[in-house]
C-alpha cells in the first residue's frame, strides 16, 4: 500500500510542479553578455521545456555567457523553438546529424559530450542540465571562468581527486554491475592514464565547466576505444557518458571540484544544511518531487525573474 501511496503522492506533486514551472514562461527574456568566450549547453527536450528555461534562466541572473546553445533530444519542434528564442535571444539550436560521432557510442547523452566538446575547441564551455535551479551567487564558477579553470558538480563523498590507480582498486572492491563502477575498475589496465598521472574528479556530469581545448574529442575517442576493448559492448549502457565526462574532466589542467553542498545533488547524498542555503541544486530524477523542494526552489528561482 505505501508503495502505491508513493507512487500517488508523486504523481500529484509532479502535476503541481509542472504547473508552477509554466510560470516562467510569463517572466521577461533573458538578457546576458560576457568578456570572456563563455557558451553554455544544455540537452533539451519537449518534456523538460519549462524546467530547462528554469535552469537557464536562473543561471543567467548570474553568470554572463557569450552564447546560450542548445542540443536537441530530437523532440523539439517548431512551437518549442519559437518558444526557447523568445525567452533566450539568440539561443542556438543543434540537432544530433550535426556531430561527428565516430568511434564513440551513440544515445544515452553521448551525442551531448560530443557536442559540449565540439563548442570547447574555441570557447569555454559550461554543461547545464535542464533540472537544475540556481538558488544563489555563483563565486567558485566566477573565478574558474575568470582564471580559465575548469570544475565539477560533486558531493560530499569525492571531495578530492583520487589517483586512477587508487580508483580501480576502490571499485573492485564493490564488485559492482553498474556500468560506472564496473568501468572504473579496469582504469589501471587502460594505456591512457599509463601515460599521465592524471586523478580521477568523481563527480556529475550535470554541471562542469571546461576551459577551451581542441585536446578534449581525441582524448575521448582514445578514451571510449580503449574502454570498449577492456569491457565489450556494456560500454555502450547509459552511465558511460558519465564515466566520460568525468574522464575529460580529470584530464583538463586546473580542474576543481565544487564545495558541497553549496553545490549539490538533491538528496545525493543528504545534507544537514537547509536545501535553501545552496547556490546550485540539481533535482534528479523522481527525488525533485519529493517535499515538493523543486517546485518551491523553482518557484523562488521564476519570481526573482519578473
Amino acid at each position: 500500500m505505501s508503495v502505491l501511496l508513493d507512487k500517488i503522492t508523486t504523481k500529484i506533486n509532479k502535476f503541481k510542479c509542472d504547473r508552477a514551472l509554466r510560470k516562467v514562461a510569463m517572466t521577461v527574456p533573458a538578457s546576458f553578455s560576457s568578456p570572456h568566450n563563455v557558451v553554455i549547453l544544455s540537452m533539451v527536450g519537449k518534456r523538460v521545456i519549462y524546467d530547462y528555461l528554469v535552469a537557464i534562466k536562473s543561471f543567467l541572473l548570474y553568470i554572463g555567457v557569450k552564447e546560450v546553445h542548445v542540443l536537441s533530444d530530437g523532440t523539439l519542434d517548431d512551437e518549442d523553438t519559437c518558444i526557447l528564442s523568445e525567452h533566450v535571444p539568440g539561443i542556438v539550436i543543434h540537432h544530433a546529424d550535426e556531430l561527428d560521432m565516430s568511434e564513440l557510442p551513440r544515445g544515452n547523452c553521448w551525442e551531448r559530450l560530443a557536442m559540449l566538446l565540439t563548442l570547447a575547441k574555441d570557447n569555454y564551455v559550461i554543461q547545464l542540465d535542464a533540472d537544475i535551479v540556481i538558488n544563489g551567487e555563483l563565486h567558485e564558477v566566477s573565478q574558474a571562468i575568470g582564471d580559465n579553470r575548469g570544475f565539477i558538480l560533486g558531493n560530499e563523498k569525492w571531495k578530492k581527486p583520487v589517483s586512477m590507480q587508487e580508483m580501480a582498486n576502490i571499485a573492485k572492491q564493490w564488485d559492482s554491475c553498474h556500468i560506472q563502477g564496473f568501468s572504473e575498475k579496469h582504469f589501471d589496465r587502460l594505456p591512457l592514464f599509463n601515460e599521465s598521472d592524471c586523478h580521477y574528479f568523481r563527480g556529475c556530469a550535470a554541471f562542469i565547466g571546461l576551459p577551451a581545448s581542441e585536446h578534449y574529442l581525441p582524448i575521448l575517442r582514445k578514451f571510449s576505444a580503449q574502454m570498449e576493448n577492456e569491457i565489450g559492448d556494456k560500454w555502450n549502457l547509459w552511465g558511460s557518458e558519465q564515466v566520460s565526462s568525468n574522464v575529460i574532466c580529470s584530464l583538463s589542467p586546473g580542474m576543481s571540484m565544487l564545495s558541497w553542498p553549496k553545490y549539490q545533488t538533491y538528496q545525493f547524498p543528504l545534507s544537514n544544511e537547509p536545501v535553501k542555503k545552496a547556490s546550485l541544486i540539481h533535482f534528479m530524477g523522481t527525488y525533485r518531487y519529493h517535499n515538493n523542494m523543486y517546485k518551491k526552489i523553482a518557484s523562488d528561482a521564476i519570481s526573482n525573474m519578473k
